[in-house]
């Protein structure tokens, strides 16, 4: 995989959209938790006020043209969606944009929104490390800037001992760890 000051280039070659001013190997060290992944989450930590963009399942989500065959089916992506990393990022602005609208109460403010992962540990278990991170940073980039209130959040399904494994690919794919007992 390479990353430049244009975006990141996929394993396959694809080029996706990343607005983060540094490249792969320095986010380990440079990502904020607080500011980068306030909008990942285990299932038991969801706010009550949260409304379900829709459920993916890990197990069909191993690869990523399986995942976007997954998201794309439970997120009502329009049948011109190009089955790449561009697209899945563009694809997934329109649907939590869309659910945003819908869900906006009479003051103009929506409720949160969410996707649930259930099986949340095979969640593109059969690609390479580089590709969970990607995915995880097209979520980031969608969930926008305010912590406090993310306009998406993940949340992982699974047992404790499963969700453990989630964090663990999470650092070897160089996104920012979790703290310790964040998804248990």
């Amino acid at each position: 995989m390479e990353a430049d000051r244009a975006g990141v280039v996929s394993q396959t070659g694809e080029s996706v959209r990343d607005t983060t001013p540094v490249v792969m190997k320095e986010m380990k060290g440079t990502i904020g938790l607080t500011s980068k992944t306030a909008w990942l989450r285990p299932l038991t930590q969801a706010a009550a006020d949260i409304t379900t963009l829709g459920t993916v399942r890990g197990s069909r989500c191993r690869t990523s043209r399986d995942l976007f065959t997954e998201w794309a089916t439970e997120l009502g992506f329009p049948d011109y969606f190009g089955r790449n990393w561009d697209a899945f990022s563009d694809c997934l602005d329109e649907a939590v944009a869309r659910a945003s609208d819908e869900s906006a109460s009479s003051e103009g403010e929506s409720a949160p929104l969410a996707v649930i992962v259930q099986e949340a540990d095979e969640l593109l278990a059969d690609e390479p490390a580089s590709a969970l991170w990607v995915f995880l940073n097209i979520l980031g980039q969608t969930a926008g800037k305010d912590s406090s209130r993310p306009t998406l959040s993940l949340l992982l399904d699974g047992t404790p001992d499963r969700l453990s494994r989630v964090t663990e690919r999470m650092t070897e794919a160089g996104y920012p760890p979790l703290p310790r007992g964040h998804l248990s």
